[in-house]
């Protein structure tokens, strides 16, 4: 199959070179500060007078591989270990006429583990054992960071398919994680979340050092491993080490685990279905819940490969899904069928009689359309459709349901090899493969739309990822380390028949199906008021083939009290997919029509309605057409990346350090694979199709070559158990160019042809439509097409920045826990977005008011991606937080905080809501991710009952009560931002969102919840009628509070001294407390009775439905149910 073939990179034996030096550079690392990668142990070694002490070895043990590292203190009784494995070490430092000294430290990911040593006067043969606390202090580093290491991530109750990332709601500073596009778009169910009020974009996610970012949708990751496969997760989210770039809201680094000296592994499986879930709020009385069978099966195995020297760690994870979905839809009766309309309340006009402007029209006889003027392709697709469940109702006529299923599965491993004493290396390698199958409204003949929403029919594919890294020490202060990572995610997206040309050679329609299998299959058929014919959508099929790649190399340097730190890392981002979509357009590469009432209408006459648009149909005269052409067969996009960084960590005094550091970043034009992007000529009206002809590959578009990204920072420990920390640091904006440079024209071009008005049809299905030919690009610079939108940078783009800092104070409390309390603040500076300078600029101008109208008659979108705003986040953070010991985990935070910023679209951060330039101020307002308050819980805790514990250690009160734990996830939060709007008519602003009125002093919050009732008092906005904004503004009211809270209970029985087996029960929305939505906020919805009172509310302030939350729609209670078995 054409679309099926591999993607062709340059050179694969230059790859292998390349990814041979990688690691020839990685060879080189160990002592590093806080590696992203690995951790770092410090400290300073002194006497009983406080004074160093120089020349003490200091010896570091692995527990579990046995590997040993050995420094010497040096003229101020200072050591440093860097690159270091996270784990679990044994300390030891000996000196002759001192005791021997013992402490058990547990090394964290990209975290600096601090260990001062107090040497005793004593025999060589006298030693001194300490056991220090689980959880440690952050003493030098002035980043803002959290870990979730194994034991939280394992036990703590994670909702659907067992995601990690939806544990980042349990951070200070993340809104909720939330479900984003379909299966085939998005295979891993990666979740989109928010940080510090930055964009989603923003965030930088690696597993091992390998990027996981998503080129087309940067706002979700291409890749989710399993949760048992995950050792810790690191996540920074303000004021970042030099050496992490392309993270402006959280950098987060997932380390998965590694084999050990001993076998290690589990086997798990989990189910969750229709019979463990409460009823929906919103589902209608009476109405059952539809079959929903979710399992999760695997298990994981580590251990040697040779002890000491080689491991390895494996795990497979299966999660297959199968739901009953069942929709109502709209299908022509019997009656209609046959072109017997006479149901209708409205006359069915012939078309042939008349004017063409719609005069004069003479209606069909009893409302009822000849047989012979029924047109045979509307007839053969009507002979096709399924009778009518429910036979002359016009509405929800039409019952159909169908299995939904969903097949995916995940491998990750990895293979540490302890070379020699100075290098180590590892290697991982991850892929998920799925499967999914979709049934459809009309099934594979028909298809129609899915009946579970998104995309219709089925979908295959993959995503891949390896790292390849290294750690060599040249001397105990010098070190180097290097990684590679490559990830590549394949999906294809398709609807039944492809291989058929069923619009040219089943229905005979001229100009609707290509030559190429994408442009195979059904066209659609849109028929006002009912369900859609054929491809449901302008989006289908698709295939994306999309690998990145990254090589990093650092060097770590110490000498006396400073530790220099410096590296760069270069990486490539490939876009290689075939989807025939563009802005603005409705139909696909197979063509399509659209029928309108209007054509059978009178005009002047009463409106139109359901009957007309199929008697339209039945007559085969459309009002629209159109199709697409993709004129390659795959379009690219090629963007790289290229970073330097140096870094200096002062040890100033033993007890503050002070770092500084600056990165330098470039990002380049992005190319096609053969030439370089298209840009508009925003002057001009012309695309240059940079590369070719007269056109310069970069498309002569300054960019910034110095974009530096300084970062400071200060730890200074007040006393053993009290530091204090205050950091600053600049993150050029990661937006890549790569999505907004993804296709334009003439890569594809659009063919929409419409009716002469709207009474007139746009042609015939014998017609059929009309031919759409590449235009030829000449020296490269061509005219755009009025009705056709483009996206493009201008001549220059000045790149953005994100500010943070923070002042933070840790200190260590009773009960082996953590307090913690900070400012945190972010500022993003000239955010990337997107400005369209063809949106109407004159209130009451309408299309005439759009610049570009008068000028050359355009009237479609005309974007420039460019800076469009500010935003600003400015908040306390409370953490009291217990690593687990003794049988428990706490890890409790609140966080207080404003977010200002452009007022966006629904679902986007970077499209204003008004584009007027001298009304552009209006956008100014709290952003749509604002959450005042919110509030975060999350425990782990072990029974104190049974064998190794405080009570009941034995007897039956030990097997009744004993191996029992209780683990809880909860949140509390302030609602959302939401606007009232109202119907843009009197504005006439196209591109522009009209506000309502703000009419009363004060808007009474009412608190209704379903049809008919309303959340805030509907009387308290109006329509605005007059030709201005109105006076309300943008997010000035917040939606429902939320609240959740999601428990499981474990009972664990040990089967053998080595072997044990966990049942688990988790509930999900234990209370089952419903996440309400916002309310519908279009004051214009509303109508009214002539005494003034509300006729209906038509969805204004009315919620009928619940929000995203990261739970694949699933927001009633559910409980799962699993075994776990450990050794």
């Amino acid at each position: 199959m054409v679309n099926e073939r591999p993607v062709k990179f340059a050179c694969h034996r230059s790859l292998a070179v390349v990814l041979l030096a990688a690691v020839i550079l990685a060879a080189a690392s160990s002592n590093v500060r806080a590696q992203v990668l690995y951790g770092s142990i410090t400290g300073n070694v002194q006497d009983q007078t406080h004074s160093g002490v120089p020349g003490a070895e200091v010896t570091i043990t692995h527990a579990d591989t046995g590997r040993v590292r050995t420094a010497v203190t040096n003229e101020a009784g200072r050591y440093d270990f860097s690159t270091v494995q996270t784990g679990t070490w044994t300390l030891k430092v000996s000196m002759p006429g001192f005791n021997e000294y013992e402490q058990k430290l547990t090394v964290a990911l990209n975290a600096v583990t601090r260990a001062d040593v107090h040497l005793q006067v004593g025999g060589v043969s006298e030693s001194l054992t300490i056991t220090s606390g689980s959880t440690l202090l952050q003493t030098d580093r002035a980043e803002v960071r959290a870990e979730l290491p194994s034991k939280e991530l394992e036990d703590l109750p994670t909702p659907v398919a067992r995601n990690y990332q939806s544990l980042f709601g349990t951070l200070p500073g993340f809104s909720t994680p939330t479900n984003a596009h379909s299966v085939p778009t998005n295979p891993s169910r990666a979740l989109q979340f928010n940080v510090n009020g930055t964009s989603a974009s923003s965030n930088d996610i690696r597993i091992d050092g390998a990027s996981q970012f998503d080129i087309w949708l940067p706002h979700i990751t291409v890749y989710v491993p399993s949760l048992e496969a995950i050792e810790t997760v690191n996540v920074v989210t303000n004021s970042f080490d030099a050496e992490q770039g392309l993270a402006g809201g959280a950098a987060i680094n997932v380390q998965i685990k590694s084999g050990t000296n001993d076998y290690h592994g589990s086997g798990f499986w989990y189910n969750s279905n229709n019979g463990l879930m409460a009823k929906p709020f919103f589902l209608p009385q009476g109405e059952r819940n539809p079959k929903y069978i979710v399992n999760q099966y695997g298990g994981t195995l580590g251990g040697p490969i040779l002890k000491d020297k080689v491991f390895f760690f494996a795990s497979y994870e299966s999660t297959p899904e199968r739901s009953f979905a069942s929709t109502l839809a709209d299908i022509p009766t019997t009656a209609m069928r046959n072109g017997d309309f006479s149901a209708s309340d409205r006359p069915i006009y012939d078309p042939l009689t008349g004017n063409p402007d719609g005069t004069g029209r003479i209606p069909f006889p009893n409302n009822i359309i000849p047989q012979e003027r029924i047109h045979p392709i509307s007839r053969q697709i009507i002979d096709m459709m399924p009778a009518p469940t429910f036979d002359g109702v016009l509405t929800n006529n039409f019952y159909v349901g169908g299995v939904y299923q969903y097949d995916r599965s995940v491998l990750d491993s990895k293979v540490d090899w302890h070379v020699t004493d100075k290098l180590n290396m590892y290697g991982r390698f991850s892929v998920l493969r799925f499967e999914m199958l979709a049934p459809t409204l009309f099934g594979n003949e028909l298809i129609g739309p899915a009946i579970a929403g998104g995309n219709s029919e089925s979908a295959h594919g993959g995503t891949y990822g390896t790292t390849i890294a290294a750690t060599y020490v040249f001397t105990p202060t010098l070190v180097v380390d290097g990684n590679f990572g490559y990830t590549r995610k394949d999906t294809a997206s398709e609807q039944a028949r492809l291989d058929e040309n069923v619009g040219l050679d089943l229905l005979g329609i001229p100009g609707t199906n290509g030559t190429r299998r994408f442009e195979g299959g059904w066209p659609r058929i849109i028929i006002d008021g009912f369900a859609d014919v054929g491809i449901p959508n302008n989006f289908m099929p698709y295939y994306r083939r999309d690998p990145q790649f990254q090589w990093a190399g650092n060097t770590n340097w110490t000498k006396g009290k400073h530790n220099l730190r410096f590296g760069g890392e270069l990486a490539k981002q490939h876009m290689n997919q075939t989807q025939p979509e563009f802005p603005g357009a409705e139909f696909p590469a197979q063509g399509g029509f659209r029928f309108r009432g209007g054509v059978t209408s009178l005009s002047g006459g009463q409106s139109s309605n359901d009957y007309n648009s199929m008697a339209s149909f039945l007559l085969g005269l459309p009002q629209q057409l159109g199709k697409i052409l993709q004129v390659d067969e795959e379009y690219s996009t090629r963007m790289n990346f290229y970073s330097l960084y140096v870094r200096d960590q002062w040890q100033v005094l033993p007890d503050l350090t002070f770092s500084i550091g600056t990165r330098w970043e470039y990002f380049p034009m992005p190319t096609r694979a053969d030439r370089g992007v298209e840009r508009y000529d925003f002057v001009n009206n012309k695309m240059m199709v940079c590369g070719v002809g007269s056109v310069p590959t970069d498309c002569n578009v300054e960019l910034s070559r110095s974009l530096l990204a300084p970062r400071i920072g200060l730890a200074y420990r007040i006393k053993e158990d009290f530091v204090i920390r205050a950091g600053y640091g600049i993150t050029n904006d990661p937006f890549s160019l790569a999505r907004p440079h993804r296709t334009n024209y003439p890569m594809l071009l659009p063919l929409n042809v419409e009716g002469a008005n709207a009474f007139t049809p746009a042609g015939t299905f014998d017609a059929g439509i009309p031919p759409l030919l590449a235009p030829d690009v000449g020296n490269g610079i061509i005219d755009v097409p009025p009705q056709i939108a483009v996206n493009s940078v201008g001549d220059k783009l000045d790149r953005g920045y994100i500010q943070s800092w923070n002042l933070t104070v840790q200190r260590r409390l009773p009960f082996d826990l953590v307090g913690e309390v900070g400012y945190i603040a972010t500022r993003s500076v000239r955010q990337l977005g997107y400005q369209d300078l063809n949106a109407g600029q004159v209130i009451g101008a309408g299309q005439a008011g759009r610049p570009y109208f008068a000028t050359f008659g355009r009237t479609a979108r005309t974007a420039m991606f460019t800076p469009i705003g500010h935003a600003s986040y400015n908040a306390l953070q409370l953490r009291l937080e217990r690593r687990f010991s003794g049988g428990v985990a706490v890890n409790a935070n609140y966080t207080w905080s404003k977010t200002m910023g452009v007022a966006g679209l629904s679902g986007s951060d970077n499209e204003p809501q008004v584009r007027a330039l001298q009304y552009y101020h209006l956008n100014r307002a709290l952003a749509n991710i604002h959450i005042p308050h919110r509030f975060n819980l999350a425990t782990i805790y072990e029974l104190p009952f049974g064998p190794g514990k405080q009570l009941m250690t034995d007897g039956w009160g030990a097997k009744i009560l004993g191996g029992w734990q209780l683990n809880t996830v909860l949140y509390a939060q302030s609602g959302t931002p939401f606007t009232v709007t109202a119907n843009g008519n009197s504005l006439n602003l196209p591109s522009s969102t009209q506000v309502a009125d703000l009419v009363k002093p004060e808007v009474e919050k009412l608190e209704g919840v379903g049809r008919g009732q309303s959340w805030f008092d509907p009387f308290a906005f109006a329509p605005v009628t007059e030709p201005r904004f109105g006076n309300s503004g943008f997010n000035t009211l917040l939606g429902p509070k939320q609240f959740n809270l999601d428990v499981g209970l474990f009972r664990t029985f040990k089967v053998t001294e080595s072997v044990n087996l966990q049942f688990r029960a988790e509930g999900f929305n234990f209370t089952n407390t419903p996440h309400l939505a916002n309310p519908g906020g279009n004051v214009s919805s509303m109508t009214l009775n002539t005494d003034g009172t509300i006729r209906a509310l038509n969805g204004y302030t009315e919620i009928t439905s619940t929000r995203n939350t990261g739970r694949e729609g699933i927001d009633q209670r559910i409980f799962r149910f699993g075994l776990r078995v450990g050794f």
